[in-house]
C-alpha cells in the first residue's frame, strides 16, 4: 500500500408559527451554520475515544477499530488507533505522520504536496476549528438538524477530493462532534462514533 494510500485509510476508515414565538425565542431563530462554525471554534482542546465500523467493498465482514482522538486548536490532530492494530496518525501544522506497520516505522507527508488529501483532512480539522471559509473551499456545505443535534454534510468540490471520498457526514451537539461518516467511490464506508471526554475539554 503506498503512503498516500495509508493516510486516506486512516481518515477514510475516518457526513447532513408566529411573529411573537419568533421575537420571544430570538437565540432559537438566529442558529444556523454562522452560528455553528463559531461555537465550534471557541474549542481550544478536546480528547475522546472513538469506536469504527468500515465496510470495505472486497471484504464479506467490515472491520472494526477503537482508540483515541485529540484536537488542540487550531490545525493539531492526532487519532491513535488501539485496537485490531496499533497506529498512530498525527497531523501537525500541515505535515502528516503515521506511524504502525510491523516495525512500527513512521512516515510523514506534507499536505502540501497531496492537494488531494489535503481536501480530505481538512473536512474534519475545519469543522473542529470553525473555519467555514476553508471548509467552503474543499466542500458544498449543508447543515440540519438543530443546535441540540445537528448533521452537517460535506461534498467535495474538487475532483481530486471526489476520488477519494463522496461524501462525508459530521454530526453532533452544540459544539462538540459525535460522529463522523464517510463514503467511498469505490463502496467503502466508514462509521465512526465519538465519545468526548469532558474532564479535558477547553
Amino acid at each position: 500500500m503506498t503512503h498516500t494510500s495509508r493516510l486516506v485509510a486512516v481518515w477514510l476508515c475516518v457526513l447532513c408559527a408566529g411573529a411573537p414565538c419568533a421575537l420571544a425565542q430570538p437565540d432559537a431563530a438566529a442558529w444556523g451554520l454562522p452560528q455553528l462554525m463559531q461555537g465550534l471554534g471557541q474549542v481550544r482542546s478536546a480528547t475522546g475515544r472513538f469506536e469504527e465500523r468500515k465496510t470495505i467493498h472486497v471484504l464479506n465482514a467490515p472491520l472494526m477499530a477503537s482508540g483515541t482522538l485529540t484536537y488542540v486548536a487550531p490545525d493539531y490532530l492526532r487519532k491513535t488507533t488501539l485496537s485490531p492494530v496499533p497506529e498512530d496518525f498525527i497531523l501537525d501544522r500541515g505535515t502528516a505522520d503515521i506511524t504502525g506497520g510491523p516495525e512500527h516505522q513512521t512516515h510523514s507527508f506534507s499536505l502540501d504536496e497531496a492537494p488531494q488529501i489535503a481536501g480530505l483532512v481538512e473536512g474534519i480539522r475545519a469543522t473542529l476549528a470553525g473555519d467555514l471559509p476553508m471548509l467552503k473551499r474543499f466542500y458544498t456545505v449543508r447543515l440540519t438538524g438543530t443546535e441540540a443535534g445537528w448533521q452537517l454534510l460535506l461534498q467535495p468540490k474538487t475532483a481530486q477530493a471526489a476520488s477519494f471520498i463522496t461524501w462525508m457526514l459530521i454530526q453532533g451537539s452544540e459544539n462538540r462532534l459525535t460522529a463522523i461518516d464517510t463514503a467511498s467511490p469505490n463502496g467503502d464506508h466508514s462509521e465512526m462514533g465519538i465519545t468526548e471526554d469532558t474532564s479535558h475539554a477547553h
